[in-house]
């Protein structure tokens, strides 16, 4: 699984840049020191900008010592030469898991999922939301939600959703390997 889980509680951020004041990669400049990794999900991009930002942002992140890891995007995080991956659960169900990454995770919205995710080979797991996250109207699942999930997985799970300075003392409390900030991060 690499070191990226072997280093105590990880923060994670993921992006967002049509929120995001600035380009991409000065903002990974701009959060590094505060977060130990970056998911970028920029789900509406097609493969070709994507790969192309994607060489921006992981170049941005080895200055600023970020773990870069593609979202969803497979054959174009193949060609900028990630080897880390996010995808959804549906298409690790869907396509099985993508061979050439060294580390792939997955989101669980539901206990029953975790026990899918892990058959498919996730390494990692994301559960959420776990607070009512600010960009989507979406009800948070809650502390136990994410407890559950823990005590079920084998593998680090993160917690996303609603998560701020006020929230991330629970989520460490509750036993998550870490936790994932989009609005905070992207500020």
């Amino acid at each position: 699984m690499g070191s990226l889980f072997d280093g105590g509680f990880l923060r994670v951020a993921m992006t967002d840049r049509r929120r995001c004041a600035r380009p991409l990669p000065e903002q990974v400049a701009r959060v590094a020191g505060a977060y130990d990794a970056l998911i970028m999900r920029e789900k509406d991009l097609d493969d070709g900008a994507y790969a192309a930002l994607a060489r921006e942002v992981m170049a941005a992140c080895d200055r600023a010592g970020v773990a870069f890891i593609a979202h969803g995007h497979v054959l174009a995080a193949r060609e900028a030469g990630a080897s880390r991956l996010h995808l959804p659960l549906p298409a690790l169900e869907r396509d099985g898991r993508p061979e050439g990454f060294d580390l792939v995770g997955t989101n669980v919205h539901e206990v029953d999922e975790v026990a899918v995710a892990e058959g498919l080979g996730a390494d990692y797991l994301v559960a959420s939301p776990v607070f009512a996250p600010s960009c989507k109207p979406l009800p948070g699942r809650g502390v136990a939600f994410l407890e559950q999930v823990i005590a079920a997985a084998h593998v680090p799970v993160l917690a996303l959703g609603g998560i701020t300075d006020a929230t991330e003392p629970t989520v460490r409390a509750a036993g998550a390997a870490g936790a994932v900030r989009m609005s905070d991060a992207m500020a």
